[in-house]
């Protein structure tokens, strides 16, 4: 029977971390992005972190030493090779004798990774990244929870025997109308299974929304041995040279869920129907196509603005006395759909003019506060 029993340490044992109260040493962790979002990238900028006496990811200090980097989606290594050049030319402090940069052709099984493990006991590294988990492990179907186990089960006694942060990289699925990577997941059971310590969310942020700097958001989906931190912008830097490049922590804007994207369109297209309104269904199917939201998401707004007494359901004349939607009278003048607020958000001040006066109307739930930001910024040190 393989069940050990473990002595409960009298204090609680000390976490060791590659990034710091991030990504955790000793155990896998797994980054996940839809492809051309910027994972290969971002490795590189981290590894050669790592390569550095006192390297940073996002102000926060990242553990000396060796990287060793399988690339199994190019054979070249052409994507790394580029990205890993570049961030060096910002940091010339970074020791190059220190990364080790492997592609694996024709894939791997549990073996090799067995294998990898008793080489790099010897000499372990700080950084293990493996790039990507469908693309090594060949014939390996993802959905398959018995064909995903044995090489979960490799990976993570690998991070185990060398105390290496191992990073595995992974792609996601086609996303809903609206929905995010953090709330779509990785591809198939592999994160699923083997229940990684840390979990990551790669998404760039439109550069409509962020002053048209080249931005991604890394969302922590998961956090095993630290407090959730919140979203993380890192904005890419180009050197004078336009050869060097770097990222700096960025100030992402204001988070807005996707109900309230979805409110703000339903107020937004009420206004502009006003008093003939919309039907129902013509209201929900521009919701969907204006707020980028599922018609789930749209209806379940939509019913939160009912509640509220913030849209109406009035009957109109004629023949079949037809149904339709529209903003409550007198007619609400907007501010809603002003500087990226919300319906929730401006209550308050709905409520004080006059729809408020019959006193037979008003706001049932509080807004929740926006999460924290980081406004820190960060710049190459040679």
């Amino acid at each position: 029977m393989a069940v050990k029993r473990l002595a409960l340490p009298q204090e609680p044992p000390v976490v060791e971390w590659f990034v710091d109260e991030l990504i955790p040493s000793g155990y896998v962790s797994v980054l996940f992005a839809k492809q051309g979002e910027g994972k290969t990238r971002l490795v590189a900028f981290l590894a050669v972190q790592a390569l550095r006496p006192q390297g940073l990811f996002g102000k926060r200090p990242v553990k000396r030493g060796k990287v060793l980097i399988l690339d199994a989606d190019d054979p070249g290594g052409l994507g790394y090779a580029l990205w890993l050049c570049r961030f060096l030319r910002a940091y010339e402090d970074a020791d190059t004798a220190l990364l080790d940069l492997r592609a694996v052709e024709g894939g791997l099984t549990p073996e090799d990774v067995r294998a990898l493990e008793e080489e790099l006991r010897q000499d372990p590294p700080a950084l293990i990244v493996l790039d990507a988990f469908s693309s090594a492990f060949l014939g390996v179907d993802v959905i398959k929870p018995q064909q995903v186990h044995a090489p979960i089960r490799a990976l993570t006694s690998l991070a185990q025997a060398t105390g290496a942060a191992l990073l595995l990289l992974d792609h996601v699925g086609k996303l809903a109308p609206g929905q995010t990577v953090a709330e779509k997941g990785p591809l198939g059971s592999t994160a699923k299974l083997f229940s990684p310590r840390a979990a990551f969310a790669l998404d760039r942020i439109p550069p409509k929304e962020v002053e048209g700097r080249d931005v991604v958001k890394l969302t922590c989906v998961k956090q095993s041995y630290a407090p959730l931190p919140p979203p993380i912008g890192l904005e890419l830097v180009w050197l004078a040279d336009g050869e060097g490049a770097y990222f700096r922590p960025y100030p992402l804007p204001e988070a807005v869920t996707l109900e309230e994207r979805a409110e703000k369109a339903i107020l937004e297209l009420l206004a502009e129907a006003g008093e003939e309104g919309l039907s129902r269904k013509a209201l929900l199917e521009e919701v969907v196509q204006r707020g980028n939201v599922s018609e789930r998401t749209a209806k379940r707004a939509l019913s939160g603005l009912r509640e509220r007494g913030l849209v109406e359901e009035v009957a109109l004349p004629g023949r079949g006395a037809p149904k339709v939607l529209r903003l409550p009278r007198p007619n609400l003048s907007m501010p809603l759909a002003q500087n990226r607020e919300n319906a929730v958000q401006d209550e308050e001040g709905f409520w004080a003019n006059s729809l408020a006066q019959n006193r037979e109307l008003g706001p049932k739930s509080s807004p929740l506060p926006p999460p924290p930001l980081f406004y820190h910024t960060d710049t190459p040190h040679s």
